[in-house]
C-alpha cells in the first residue's frame, strides 16, 4: 500500500505567467540604460537620438547631445557660451514607457494541487456478501473497512462522493442511488453511507455509469478533476433488452442461454442475466469522452470475464499496462492500492494559479529544462483547463519531476 502524501510531495510544480506575451527565457528582469549626467530621462522602447547645435560668442562651436532609449525622432537647438564649451541642447522625441519585467514563481505540492471529485461508483449486488481469500470477513465488510481508511486518508487531498448500485432493497435490477454529493466534505458522509448499507440485488453496472455522467454533467466545470472510480465483484447484468438465446451467461448464473428454461436462474429471471458488455462499454466511455475518466476495479469474482473488465478500463481510458488493465483487488490490501493509486493519478497534475486568470500565450511549461507545449488536444502536453488552472497530459504528467519557469 502506497502513501499518497508521499507519492504526491515528489511532484514539485513551478508556474509563473509572463505578462504581454513577452519572453521569459531565462527571465531578466533589469534593464541597464547609459544615460550620462541626465537622470530621470524616461526609458521607453528602441533608439532615438536628440542634438543641439549652438553658436558660441567666440565664434566657437558648442554641441549637445542627448542619446536616449525612445521611439521616433527629435530636433533641437543649442547655445553656446565660453570658449570651447558645449552648447546646452534641447530636443523632442516620442517613446513609449513600459516597465521591465518581473518574475515570481508559485511553488506546488500536495497541499495546493487542485481536489480531483471522485465519485465512488460501489457494487452492492449480492455476491459482496461472500467471503473470499484475502478478505477479513466477507467481501463488503472488508471493502466497508478499507474504503472508510483510504477515503479517510485522502479527504484532505481529493472530494468525493458515492453512488451505489442496485438502488434499493427492493429491485434487484434497481438503477444507482447518489446518497452522498461529491464535496470537500463528502468523505466523511462516504463512511457513514457504507457502514449503513448492505449487499442487495444484481450488477446493473451500465444503468450506475449512465447516472453517474448525469451526476458529473451537473457539477461546475471549474474546479478539479471529474472522475469515476468503480469496485465490482461481477460481471455487468440487467439488460431486460439482451437476447436470452445467444448472449453469453453471468458466470455462475444460468437461465440465459439456449436450452436454459425462462425461469431458470440463480440471481434473476432471464434475460437479464446475460453479460451486459457492450452498453457498459458505452457507458465507460461517454464518460471518458466528457472528460471524466472510469478506474475500473474488479474485486474478486469477477474471474472469468477479465476481458470484459479489460474493456471497461480502455474504454474508460485508464488501461494499465500488461494483459490486465483494470486493477485486479484480490485482497483488502490490493484494493487499497487501487484506491490509493487512482487518487495519485487524478491530483498529481492540476495547479491553480495564485496570479489568477492568465493567457496561455504567456505561460512557459518546461520539463527537465525541456520546454512542452500545449496540447489543446489534451493528449500530450499542458493546457488551461480553466482560467487560472493548468494540467499536464500524457507524458508531461508521468514523469516524477516536472518544473513550469516563467515570468509575469
Amino acid at each position: 500500500m502506497i502513501s499518497i502524501s508521499s507519492g504526491l510531495s515528489r511532484l514539485l510544480f513551478v508556474v509563473a505567467a509572463v505578462a504581454g506575451g513577452a519572453s521569459c527565457d531565462g527571465c531578466a528582469t533589469e534593464v541597464d540604460v547609459d544615460v550620462g549626467d541626465r537622470p530621470g530621462l524616461p526609458v521607453g522602447e528602441g533608439e532615438g537620438e536628440f542634438g543641439g547645435e549652438g553658436e558660441g560668442e567666440n565664434g566657437n562651436e558648442g554641441e549637445g547631445e542627448v542619446l536616449i532609449p525612445g521611439e521616433g525622432e527629435g530636433e533641437g537647438e543649442g547655445e553656446g557660451e565660453g570658449e570651447g564649451e558645449p552648447g546646452e541642447g534641447e530636443g523632442e522625441g516620442e517613446g513609449e514607457d513600459k516597465p521591465p519585467l518581473t518574475c515570481t514563481a508559485d511553488s506546488f505540492n500536495n497541499a495546493t494541487t487542485v481536489p480531483p471529485r471522485i465519485l465512488l461508483v460501489v457494487d452492492r449486488s449480492n455476491s459482496m456478501n461472500n467471503a473470499a481469500t484475502g478478505f477479513s470477513g466477507s467481501k463488503w465488510q472488508s471493502t466497508q473497512s478499507t474504503m472508510a481508511s483510504v477515503v479517510s486518508g485522502l479527504s484532505d487531498t481529493c472530494q468525493f462522493g458515492l453512488m451505489l448500485y442496485p438502488n434499493n432493497d427492493t429491485s434487484l435490477c434497481g438503477e444507482a442511488t447518489f446518497p452522498v454529493a461529491v464535496s470537500a466534505s463528502g468523505a466523511a458522509q462516504v463512511v457513514s453511507t457504507l457502514n449503513s448499507t448492505n449487499p442487495f440485488g444484481a450488477t446493473p453496472t451500465a444503468a450506475a455509469l449512465r447516472s453517474a455522467k448525469t451526476a458529473l454533467d451537473s457539477m461546475s466545470a471549474t474546479g478539479g478533476t471529474r472522475a469515476v472510480i468503480l469496485t465490482t465483484d461481477g460481471a455487468p447484468n440487467c439488460n431486460a433488452a439482451a437476447d436470452a438465446d445467444t448472449c453469453r451467461c453471468t458466470p455462475g448464473t444460468s437461465g440465459c442461454a439456449v436450452g436454459n428454461p425462462a425461469t431458470g436462474t440463480t440471481t434473476i429471471d432471464r434475460p437479464a442475466n446475460c453479460i451486459d458488455e457492450d452498453p457498459t462499454a458505452a457507458a465507460a466511455r461517454a464518460l471518458n469522452d466528457a472528460g471524466y475518466p472510469v478506474f475500473v476495479v474488479g474485486i474478486t469474482g469477477v474471474n472469468g470475464f477479465e476481458d470484459v473488465m479489460n474493456r471497461l478500463a480502455i474504454e474508460g481510458g485508464t488501461a494499465l499496462g500488461g494483459s490486465t488493465k483494470f486493477y485486479s483487488a484480490s485482497s483488502s490490501s490490493l484494493l487499497a492500492d487501487a484506491l490509493e493509486d487512482a487518487a495519485v493519478r487524478l491530483t498529481t497534475c492540476r495547479f491553480d494559479l495564485s496570479a489568477g486568470d492568465v493567457d496561455p500565450a504567456n505561460i512557459t511549461v518546461r520539463k527537465s529544462g525541456v520546454v512542452v507545449g500545449r496540447d489543446a488536444t489534451r493528449t500530450n502536453g499542458w493546457d488551461l483547463v480553466d482560467s487560472d488552472t493548468v494540467e499536464l497530459f500524457g507524458n508531461a504528467c508521468s514523469i516524477a519531476t516536472v518544473a513550469i519557469d516563467a515570468c509575469r
